[in-house]
């Protein structure tokens, strides 16, 4: 995978920053009770592009994977285990690339899609994937190849690259020739065209029955994105959550239980 620290250094500070922003995530430790939660759960890394993702499961029965979004990490979403667990499913949560207890520095939405797949190749059949803001847009680039589930979930993420590029060059003040020049750095980093990110070219992997989930306030990923999602997605639901940001969505009681309830769901007409 590249590694954006050792990119040339450009001479614009606002470009410069753009590709940073897009590219290289903090990475956030455990806390002392997720450290405890996850204690007896570790399993070997995975060793994945010159990498090691690091990689837990919670308890047995069919496989929930959870993915977590940009500067996160795994355990963020360990309200979802307990419960999970308790419904007869065991649970694989990681570490996307450059987060967490994982190895690298650099990574991106197709990174991460990459790191499902091969997590969840790792992992065998998987009945339902739960990802949060990038790590739903991950998921959704994993089915566009190949993999398949019987369930999703998605809270609060962005469907298509394009309008993500396009807000953090303006977010960085970045005038046209400079917002071409990252939008053309951006498709070297992650090895495709932006618009093959998008959800007119994912759509076709959407065959199983989704649940969106997201706050019509987010600041950080606009409720419009699920909504686009939902359109395009003819087993979905979308529902609207108020007063949960684009973070709290991962603690909140409703959403838990709702995100669980659909997973224990039959497939059943």
């Amino acid at each position: 995978m590249t590694d954006a620290a050792t990119l040339p250094a450009l001479a614009d500070g606002h470009l410069a920053a753009a590709r940073h922003a897009f590219a290289t995530p903090e990475r956030v430790p455990l806390s002392p009770q997720e450290k405890a939660l996850l204690a007896d759960a570790a399993e070997p890394p995975l060793r994945h592009e010159g990498l090691k993702l690091a990689r837990w499961t919670l308890g047995q029965g069919p496989r929930v994977v959870l993915v977590h979004g940009w500067n996160s990490r795994g355990a963020h979403l360990l309200g979802f285990a307990s419960p999970l667990v308790e419904a007869g499913f065991s649970v694989t949560l990681f570490d996307l690339p450059g987060h967490g207890d994982s190895s690298g520095h650099a990574a991106s939405v197709v990174h991460a899609g990459r790191a499902l797949r091969a997590v969840m190749a790792a992992a065998g059949p998987v009945h339902a994937v739960i990802g949060h803001s990038m790590g739903s847009a991950a998921a959704l680039l994993a089915f566009a190849h190949g993999l398949q589930v019987r369930r999703s979930v998605h809270l609060a993420g962005p469907s298509s690259l394009t309008p993500m590029v396009k807000g953090l060059a303006a977010a960085h003040g970045l005038g046209p020739a400079d917002a071409a020049a990252f939008a053309g750095w951006v498709e070297g980093f992650i090895g495709t065209r932006i618009a093959h990110v998008d959800l007119d070219r994912l759509q076709h992997g959407l065959r199983h029955a989704g649940l969106i989930v997201h706050d019509a306030e987010d600041r950080t990923v606009p409720f419009a994105a699920s909504e686009a999602l939902h359109a395009a997605w003819p087993g979905s639901r979308l529902e609207r959550v108020s007063g949960l940001g684009h973070r709290r969505v991962l603690s909140d009681a409703g959403v838990i239980a709702r995100s669980v309830a659909f997973i224990t769901e039959s497939d059943a007409p």
